[in-house]
């Protein structure tokens, strides 16, 4: 099955509220997107850890909603004591932690949207780059302004 077209949103509130997320498997996985950094600079590559929501929905589009922890750039291999691969390993963590509470809301309205939750798979949206949504109810984020 080929997707015509990836869909993405701004606001994962929205992505749950897209009627044809109905009778979907909505895959949640965190992710590190790597691209090369600098032409000039081999070995140089920018590293975006966050967390991916996306589905197939029942007309072949790709719906995708990203949800963006924190961009690292990174020069070759991993060198021990090295802040900026402490960095990366701290986005990791604060990914993970992250795909747990975004699965917990989805399994909350799941019912109601008429879906279903997956914390494997990832669907590939070929070069289409992911567009960086919120998520304005993550109870992580009560309290904040």
């Amino acid at each position: 099955m080929k997707a015509t077209h990836v869909i993405q949103f701004g606001r994962l509130e929205q992505f749950v509220a897209e009627p044809s997320c109905r009778d979907s498997v909505l895959r949640v996985v965190a992710l590190d997107v790597t691209e090369s950094a600098s032409a000039q600079i081999p070995g140089l590559r920018t590293a975006s850890i966050g967390v991916h929501v996306r589905t197939i929905n029942d007309v072949e589009h790709i719906l995708a909603c990203y949800l963006p922890v924190a961009t690292v750039q990174l020069f070759n291999g991993r060198r021990e004591g090295d802040p900026t691969w402490q960095k990366y390993d701290e986005a990791w963590e604060k990914a993970e932690a992250l795909k747990e509470r975004v699965i917990a809301y989805l399994q909350e309205v799941a019912t109601e949207k008429g879906f279903t939750v997956c914390a494997a798979g990832v669907i590939d949206m070929g070069e289409t780059r992911p567009l960086r949504a919120t998520w304005q109810s993550d109870p992580a984020l009560a309290g904040r302004d």
